[in-house]
């Protein structure tokens, strides 16, 4: 009987009690995302324009951590839409034989053997890489919305 009793008491004071001291703890809305502003406004990003830089005039950029997927040093939008039947990157990036050789600046970056597939007793670009900007991304100097630690 004892033991119902304060159970009771127990469960009482939880539900009576809990949701004030829950109350103590909350965060308003401008603290909970990642943006400095309230989570109910949408953040309005600067206007930018991606570097009038043309295929073969830009260096190698500097990948984000390692293993990450080269960034594209170049304007690509005259390039868009890429698709397994319009993928104009090939034209520069399709050379199996520069794989692993020395480049000289301004020479394409070949793609890797990991894009490739064997067909027909050939080697060629694999249909589940043919959208490049899924994982490559042309890249412009603008500020970030939120911090990162990453």
């Amino acid at each position: 009987m004892k033991s119902r009793v304060l159970l009771g008491a127990t469960l009482f004071g939880l539900f009576a009690l809990g949701p004030t001291l829950a109350a103590d703890q909350s965060l308003g809305p401008d603290r909970m995302g990642l943006s400095p502003m309230s989570v109910f406004e949408v953040p309005t990003p600067e206007v930018f324009t991606y570097p009038n830089t043309r295929p073969g005039s830009a260096g190698t950029l500097p990948r984000g951590f390692p293993g990450a997927p080269p960034q594209v040093p170049h304007r690509i939008d005259n390039y868009l839409p890429i698709t397994m039947q319009s993928n104009r990157c090939l034209g520069c990036h399709d050379d199996l034989e520069m794989i692993g050789e020395a480049r000289e600046v301004g020479d394409p970056t070949p793609m890797p053997e990991t894009h490739y597939m064997q067909a027909e007793g050939q080697m060629v670009p694999s249909g589940e890489n043919h959208v490049c900007t899924m994982c490559h991304v042309p890249q412009a100097d603008v500020p970030a919305l939120t911090g990162s630690t990453f």
